[in-house]
């Protein structure tokens, strides 16, 4: 494995998948890799250190990728607010990071909104599980047998924060645990109920699995719900919706600390 060499490109079911090797080091990332990126974005890394540089680097990197797939001309992939990817306008798109790899996923944002979340399998913490799963999940889950109960934990927590990065250009609030309900198929397909606090709307939900060695990798669309636009409401006019995560007290999409961390942490 070569440190920030491609490790897989390919389309998927919501769009184009790519991922990139990073190494599990808090060395700073080369010069040379640095220089892949735009100048903007190699300003930002520049002032990121140790781990967070070098996944934010992998980040870019995989979702330039991803945007080469499509034939897309890539411009400056920066930050918003809250800590997530600014693409161009028209699309979407995701990204995840987990130790020795960092994955994104792209789209034509008319298709809806993506998420993307990947998680190591190793080592089991059954001990999370009733912080993490609704009544009716954790029934589910108690009762597999004992050796499939941690993959089955880990797949519907990584679902709710794929979950949550695709709902966030909607709603613009953090999503907790607690609203949203994954069935989980073996067609490595899920059903998403969302049980959302503030009544946002029925979203139309797409989620989907897949396994790599050692990993699970979730990936999420969400559609907004099909209602009439409030004659004095123009776009991005909804008040409290619109607050910087620093005025809501929320964590970030993209940068630790936030949702985009190790399992243990996210839960503090």
């Amino acid at each position: 494995m070569i440190p920030y060499s491609a490790a897989f490109s390919k389309a998927v079911h919501f769009g184009h998948l790519a991922a990139i090797h990073i190494p599990d080091s808090k060395e700073p990332v080369p010069e040379d890799v640095l220089n892949r990126l735009d100048e903007s974005e190699r300003q930002h890394a520049r002032s990121l250190n140790g781990y967070r540089q070098v996944d934010w680097v992998g980040g870019r990197l995989a979702m330039r990728g991803a945007l080469d797939d499509m034939d897309r001309r890539t411009p400056p992939i920066l930050v918003d607010d809250w800590g997530a990817p600014v693409l161009p306008r028209g699309l979407s798109g995701s990204l995840s990071h987990k130790r020795t790899l960092a994955v994104a996923l792209v789209a034509r944002s008319r298709h809806g909104r993506l998420g993307l979340d990947l998680e190591d399998l190793a080592p089991a913490r059954m001990g999370i599980a009733e912080r993490v799963l609704l009544p009716e999940e954790l029934d589910a889950v108690m009762a597999l047998p004992e050796h499939r109960r941690w993959t089955a934990l880990v797949l519907r927590f990584s679902m709710k924060e794929a979950v949550y990065k695709a709902l966030h250009p909607y709603v613009h609030r953090y999503v907790g645990f607690d609203e949203a309900l994954v069935r989980p198929d073996v067609d490595c397909t899920a059903a998403v109920e969302l049980r959302l606090r503030e009544d946002e709307g029925s979203f139309r939900v797409e989620a989907r699995y897949a396994w790599l060695p050692g990993r699970i990798i979730t990936m999420v669309r969400i559609r907004p719900p099909r209602r009439p636009r409030h004659p004095n409401h123009g776009e991005g006019s909804e008040g409290e919706q619109k607050r910087t995560p620093a005025e809501q007290g929320r964590p970030v999409l993209d940068q630790a600390p936030g949702r985009e961390v190790d399992l243990d942490e996210a839960l503090g």
